[in-house]
Parts: C-alpha cells; sequence; structure tokens
C-alpha cells in the first residue's frame, strides 16, 4: 500500500528536475524508502517513517554498503544460532509439527480433507486467545499461559525466542515457518549483539548488518504471505483457499532467508550512494520536523508522501512492525493487531487538513520547496479541493500540479481501479 514504485518515473522525474547533485531531500513519511533509494545516487536522503520495520528498510537501502559479504564464518555462526533456537521449539511443539506435516504432505493421494486442516489451524492456541480448545495437551497450552507470555515481555531476550510461533502459528503463516522466523530472529539478535563485537576482523558493521539481516527477514515474511500485500486479516482455510495455503506454508523460511541476502548484496554493491551516509529516522512526523530542522532549512525538497485512504498502515503491516520490535506485545481484534499501533491523522478525514497545513508552515518559514504526492482515490478526493487546503498556506500560483493517469489495486488484488496520481510542488 502507498508504493510508489508504479509510479516512480513521475515522481522522481520531478525532483530531479528540481534539485542539483548533493542538493538535501527530507523524506517525510519514507516507508519502504522508495523514493529515497531512486534518489539517492543524486541527493543526501533525510528519512523518516514513524513505523520501526521502515527504518530497517531504510538503513539497507540507503547505507548499506556489502563490502563484507554474508558469508565464510559469519554465515556458520549465523546458521549455528538459529539451530539452537530451531531445535528447541521443535522440541517445545513436537506434537502439532507432526499434525502439521501430515497436512502439509506433497503426496496429493495423501492430502487430507481441506476441513481438517481447518480445524487444525482454527483450534490452534494462540496468546490472548479467550479459550483454548480442550484437545490440545497440556505441555502445549501452558506454552501459551499468561505468566509466561508476562515474563517474555519483562525479561529482555528470554529463550527461546517464540514470538511468532505464540502469537501467529497456523494464522498468517504456518507453525514450521514460525519456528523459523523465530530462529530466524534469535539468531539476527546473536550475530548482531554478540558475534560481530566479539569478532571485529570480520569488518561487519554491526547495526548495519542487522539492518540487513532484518530487511532479509522481512523479505521472508512477505514471500511466504498467502494474503494479496498485506497482513490486516488472518487467511482462513476453506475448500477453494487450501490448495494455495498449503502451497505458501510449505516454503522454506531459512532457503529464502539466505538468498534475500545474496540479491541485497549484489544490488546494493551496484548502487552505492556518493552522499551518505544518509539520514534515517522513526519518529512521528510533527517531532521529526522540529529534530532535524538544521536540515530541513539546508534542505531543497521536503517529500510528502502521505497516507490516501482511512485504512492505517499499521494495521495493514502491524506484523512486520512486532517482527521488528518483537516485544511481545499486547494484541486486539481477530487480526491480532498490536493494541499500541500508530493513528495516522492523514487517515481520518476531520484531520488531514490540519495535518498537512503543519507541514505546509514548517516548509514555507524555512524556505525550502514542498512536493506532495497525493492520489484522486485519497479521502481528499479532488485536486482541486486539495489546492484549497494549500491555499491556505501558499498563493495560488505558487503551487504548480502534475498529474498522471495510473491504477490503483484493491488491497493487493488482481482488480485495478483506475485514478489519477497527483504531485502537486509548492513554493515558498
Amino acid at each position: 500500500m502507498g508504493s510508489k514504485k508504479a509510479i516512480l518515473d513521475f515522481v522522481t522525474g520531478e525532483l530531479v528536475r528540481l534539485t542539483s547533485p548533493g542538493d538535501i531531500i527530507i523524506d517525510l513519511m519514507a516507508g519502504t524508502h522508495t523514493i529515497g533509494y531512486a534518489m539517492k545516487d543524486r541527493c543526501l536522503i533525510v528519512a523518516n517513517d514513524i513505523q520501526r520495520y521502515s527504518m530497517v528498510i531504510g538503513q539497507t537501502l540507503l547505507n548499506y554498503n556489502p563490502e563484507i559479504r554474508f558469508d565464510g564464518e559469519i554465515r556458520n555462526a549465523f546458521r549455528r544460532y538459529f539451530a539452537a533456537n530451531m531445535r528447541h521449539l521443535e522440541g517445545l511443539f513436537e506434537t502439532p509439527l507432526r499434525m502439521e506435516r501430515l497436512f502439509l504432505t506433497e503426496d496429493p493421494t495423501r492430502l487430507p480433507r481441506w476441513e481438517q486442516y481447518c480445524d487444525f489451524c482454527e483450534s490452534f492456541p494462540y496468546v490472548g486467545r479467550p479459550a483454548v480448545a480442550s484437545d490440545w495437551p497440556e505441555d502445549l497450552t501452558l506454552l501459551f499461559a499468561q505468566q509466561r507470555i508476562n515474563a517474555y515481555r519483562t525479561l529482555h531476550k528470554l529463550e527461546p525466542y517464540s514470538l511468532f510461533s505464540l502469537y501467529y502459528a497456523n494464522s498468517y503463516v504456518g507453525l514450521r515457518q514460525a519456528l523459523e522466523i523465530d530462529s530466524l530472529r534469535y539468531a539476527i539478535d546473536k550475530v548482531s549483539d554478540e558475534w560481530l563485537p566479539e569478532h571485529p576482523e570480520a569488518g561487519g558493521e554491526p547495526l548495519l548488518e542487522r539492518c540487513l539481516l532484518m530487511s532479509a527477514l522481512i523479505a521472508v515474511v512477505n514471500r511466504i504471505n498467502p494474503s494479496p500485500g498485506h497482513w490486516a486479516a488472518i487467511p482462513r482455510v476453506t475448500e477453494k483457499s487450501r490448495d494455495w495455503l498449503v502451497t505458501q506454508r510449505r516454503l522454506p523460511a531459512l532457503d529464502i532467508f539466505f538468498n534475500r541476502i545474496a540479491h541485497f548484496e549484489e544490488t546494493l554493491a551496484a548502487r552505492q550512494s556518493p552522499f551518505g551516509p544518509h539520514v534515517v529516522m522513526t519518529e512521528d512526523y510533527a517531532a521529526f520536523m522540529s529534530e532535524v530542522h538544521e536540515y530541513i532549512r539546508k534542505a531543497r525538497i521536503i517529500y510528502l508522501d502521505p497516507p490516501y485512504s482511512q485504512g492505517h498502515y499499521s494495521r495493514f503491516y502491524h506484523l512486520l512492525e512486532t517482527l521488528t520490535l518483537y516485544d511481545y506485545p499486547e494484541t486486539e481484534h481477530d487480526g491480532r493487531y498490536r493494541k499500541d499501533r500508530h493513528q495516522s491523522p492523514f487517515a481520518r478525514k476531520a484531520k488531514v487538513a490540519a495535518a498537512v497545513g503543519q507541514i505546509c508552515e514548517v516548509a514555507r518559514e524555512a524556505g525550502t520547496l514542498l512536493v506532495i504526492s497525493y492520489s484522486h482515490n485519497g479521502i481528499i478526493p479532488h485536486a482541486d479541493a486539495f489546492r484549497e487546503i494549500l491555499r491556505n498556506y501558499y498563493p495560488a500560483k505558487k503551487i504548480a500540479l502534475l498529474a498522471l493517469d495510473s491504477v490503483h489495486s484493491k488491497l493487493g488484488q488482481a482488480e485495478r481501479m483506475p485514478t489519477q496520481e497527483y504531485l502537486f510542488t509548492c513554493t515558498p
């Protein structure tokens, strides 16, 4: 949602026209850093997003320098850490793992009925479940006891890592996949926090190495996702969906993880920026503008790509935020969303105008160009209506508009809706 990949040339064409090499671009709501990554060869990027997973992606795409590849001893150490956590979890979840192997068999003649797999998934325990089905063994259900979860929340990095196994197994991902995700997350922390500091000769920078590995893990979770590009709803097992879910849940997380790292390293090695290190932060946009005010005054452009719709990104990508924070959060609703998830004023019709105005005031006072991406299908549905908001802060002749015919997907589904993408440029 909200990615500028499909209209990248439209947006960056205008940014290139407005900048000179070495100029500063403030990317206020960077998301997956598509724009910053496209412009990092031309400008110094100062990027921000309130979601922590965005910061991980941004550090990787903008600043990671793969001179030392994830290979040799560091890769061997990573495998050892992964295997240690995995063995522990396999012992704890032995019974349901054995059952899952039967449901995910690749022998079509032995594939159980979809109703059986549905019952297996729907009855599986999880943290926050109102009631646990009585037909699961007690040693399994005790893993989900509130006292045990409180210990994970209180004691930093309690082992074995098991957040996905306890929260999302047999819902968003398969059970073995959940165990693999937890074990990958464990190995990332161990390599970054312990192995690299103890082996400075390896040459890795722990923060950026962590961001690379976390970006690869985010890519894994996205790859095995059976839903259409988001995590807003748990995919249910039905007669129609069973074969697709089974196909997705057979995917091996560890293999995908190493493939993604190799791809990232190869791509990033060919895209080194002459203007780094770029600044990547994770703040509420108002706090961010106050904190980097010196950059705003020096910047050529503040680029604003706010949410367009009333669907909060924090609901659609809560799983990625929890994967990054790994804090065993309190959850709510059927989707098991974080209770503390961010609610953007740009996703509330009554607050959009004031939120845009706050940014306009900062940009105008700093004497910085303000470039805003928006869509015809947004909460403010027409270019004229959005221009009226901007005219409260800029004369009409200082507001330029570019429009591009485009299409939007419906939450990642195949159906496409025609729309127009807008690019407003406001000159102080």
